[in-house]
């Protein structure tokens, strides 16, 4: 006679068969990637991590969830298609909901077309198909099984307007910067990271360009995999190769400088930031060509330094030029600040300037007390606004910004506090410290360079903050203390 036990398994691995759907668990960071409303997504994994699996579940609850869908599925050939994509949404798909769409191993679905009972279809497509291949229907959404060629993608995004589509990623990215890295990945602003074992570092688990979310899959996550035949097999890969095939980074994408910079834990609301017992610092990076770049920063008697303020306040990288005076700029400062006592009751207590560009001789256009030539740090002094020079040593900078924004989590809660925070109104601040990172550590002939600066694009925040930081910002009480005389004894 059959036990309970007995019974309710044949009964769960009839349910299984009948709709497999229903028993796929998604691992912690599948389920958070499935769950993003974003329009553009991607799961980035390392080899064996997972992802095909997770994509092909999300394309059937979408199809089996909303009537007469429309969606392509598209892989690097129709033999990856049948072998990979095919064969994991027949080991997935619930077979009463299917009304148009025999299968067998070799030649996968016929006519590359899956109809679901409720309307929904999915039309399967390779990359080894022409572009023209591409172009003509208008869908809900564009499932990519590994990186597509560029005007493949770029067609494919058109296909998504009509339906205001989505558009997902499942790939293990080993192709270096490609265009479409550059396109919908380079630049990325880090969301969360965390600590990768086998490089010794901290790499992103979840970062945004644009809107557009990608979750990193690392295949030391698998449960499912034996862990010790992955170690295995690191141990025959370069660093770049293991951040590519076990962390699914991008190579010569993981160049991130700070790579601990995470917007949930650094960045907040300013209402929550501390308006007593602080004390102001103003901190300059002038240009002659772009804007200037500002921030002014409380730094709260605990030691942490809060940027409660910025300018310009518009996106920095998209404006080109700038063509205000000193005097211009003088009246910008004034009335920050004049908004910053008004809200900490105190003034600015010190103000720090780039010492390359402050102390840079410039042209005057009319001679001045017998002067032709001036530098920014002199022009400003005149008008009131005394700056001290910034210690601009790189590398040393660098550490002191990762040890101000170092925290650690345990068990949920974050038991080591950053000492730097960014309040929510400093958009530029955010978008350049998360984004900061080196310029590619190959030459264009394979070579490995020996020192590799930092990109341009994002430098002039995160000069700001390390100009602030390497200038000991700290709380100072400037009460005026009232010692009593003592009286003398003889």
């Amino acid at each position: 006679m059959r036990t309970a036990e007995e019974i309710l398994q044949e009964e769960k691995d009839y349910r299984s068969k009948v709709n497999p759907l229903a028993f796929f668990e998604n691992l912690v960071q599948q389920g958070k990637w499935s769950n993003d409303s974003a329009k553009t997504i991607g799961l980035f994994g390392g080899n064996r991590a997972g992802k095909t699996q997770a994509g092909a579940a999300y394309i059937l609850e979408r199809c089996l969830e909303n009537p007469k869908q429309r969606w392509w599925a598209a892989a690097e050939s129709f033999s990856d298609s049948v072998n990979i994509q095919q064969r994991k949404i027949w080991e997935l798909i619930p077979k009463l909901n299917i009304k148009y769409g025999s299968y067998n191993e070799i030649t996968g679905f016929t006519n590359r077309k899956l109809l679901l009972k409720n309307g929904s279809i999915i039309i399967f497509k390779s990359y080894d198909q022409d572009r023209e291949s591409f172009q003509g229907e208008d869908l809900d959404g564009i499932w990519f099984d590994e990186e597509p060629p560029y005007p493949i993608y770029r067609e494919s995004r058109m296909r998504l307007i009509d339906r205001n589509g989505k558009m997902i990623f499942t790939m293990t990215s080993l192709k270096g910067v490609t265009d479409l890295i550059q396109d919908i990945f380079e630049d990325y602003e880090t969301i969360e990271s965390a600590y990768a074992p086998l490089v010794n570092e901290e790499l992103p688990k979840i970062v945004d360009k644009d809107g557009n979310r990608f979750y990193m899959l690392w295949t030391t996550e698998n449960p499912y995999l034996d862990q010790g035949r992955v170690l295995q097999e690191a141990k025959l890969m370069t660093r770049d190769e293991i951040k590519s095939r076990i962390y699914g980074m991008p190579i010569n994408l993981s160049g991130k400088i700070y790579m601990k910079f995470n917007k949930n834990i650094h960045v907040i609301p300013f209402e929550d930031i501390p308006f007593n017992k602080v004390t102001l610092y103003h901190v300059l990076d002038p240009h002659d060509r772009k804007p200037w770049a500002m921030i002014w920063v409380a730094v709260h008697i605990t030691g942490a330094a809060y940027v409660v303020d910025e300018y310009p306040e518009r996106n920095f990288n998209e404006m080109i030029s700038d063509d205000k005076t000193y005097n211009d700029y003088t009246k910008i400062i004034r009335e920050k600040e004049e908004g910053l006592r008004q809200i900490f009751n105190k003034p600015v207590h010190k103000r720090i300037i780039d010492p390359n560009f402050g102390n840079k001789t410039v042209q005057l256009a009319e001679r001045q007390g017998g002067q032709s030539k001036t530098t920014p740090k002199k022009e400003l002094s005149k008008r009131g606004l005394r700056f001290t020079d910034g210690i601009d040593a790189l590398e040393a900078g660098h550490l002191k910004v990762r040890e101000a924004l170092h925290w650690e989590e345990k068990d949920g809660e974050i038991v080591i506090q950053p000492k730097f925070l960014i309040t929510d109104n400093c958009q530029n601040t955010i978008r350049h410290l998360s984004r900061y990172s080196r310029g590619d550590i190959l030459t264009s002939d394979g070579d490995v360079k020996d020192k590799v600066k930092p990109k341009e694009k994002y430098k002039d925040f995160s000069d700001l903050a390390r100009y602030g930081v390497m200038s000991d910002w700290r709380y100072v009480d400037t009460r005026i203390q009232f010692i009593p005389e003592t009286p003398k004894i003889y």
